[in-house]
C-alpha cells in the first residue's frame, strides 16, 4: 500500500496506516491522512478521497472513503502465505425462491459442462482483488 501512495505521489510522512485485527473477527486497514503541519487538517477529505482512489486503482478495490479515513475491510492475517489466493467463482441465477435454491442452482451450474466460462474474483495475501475471466482451452 506505502508503494502504491508513494508512486502516486502522496508524501508518505503523513500517511498513516494501521492493521486492526479483533478476535474472531477479519482484518482490517485503515489508512489516515497526518499532515506534518497541523494547519493542514483541512485538507483531510480531500487527502482520503485521493487515497482510496490510489488503493482501489491500485487493487485494493473494498477501500471505503468515510471522509476521515480509508478503511479496507478483509484483509488476510498477517501470516498469511504470500502465494496463496482466494478465488470466488460467481454466477447469475434466476427464478430462485430462496438463497439455497440459489445455491443450489450455481453448484449444479458449475458442473454443468455447457458453462465455458467464469468469472472469479480472485484476493491474494495483501487483500489486492481483481476479476480473472477464465475460458475453457477448447473455445479458441
Amino acid at each position: 500500500m506505502r508503494i502504491a501512495l508513494e508512486q502516486a505521489g502522496h508524501d508518505l510522512a503523513e500517511v498513516l496506516m494501521e492493521r486492526v485485527a479483533p478476535e474472531d473477527q477479519s482484518h482490517y486497514i485503515v489508512v489516515r491522512y497526518n499532515p506534518l503541519n497541523s494547519d493542514d487538517f483541512a485538507h483531510e477529505e480531500t487527502m482520503t478521497t485521493s487515497y482510496t482512489g490510489t488503493l482501489q486503482t491500485a487493487g485494493w478495490r473494498a477501500a471505503l472513503d468515510l471522509g476521515s479515513l480509508v478503511l479496507i475491510p478483509g484483509i488476510p492475517p498477517q501470516d498469511t502465505a504470500p502465494d496463496s489466493f482466494i478465488a470466488t467463482w460467481s454466477i447469475a441465477v434466476e427464478c430462485a425462491v430462496d438463497g439455497q435454491g440459489a445455491a443450489d442452482q450455481a453448484r449444479e451450474r458449475q458442473l454443468d459442462a455447457a458453462v465455458t466460462e467464469a468469472l472469479w474474483e480472485v484476493t491474494d495475501a495483501a487483500g489486492r482483488t481483481a476479476e480473472v475471466l477464465t475460458q475453457d482451452p477448447d473455445l479458441s
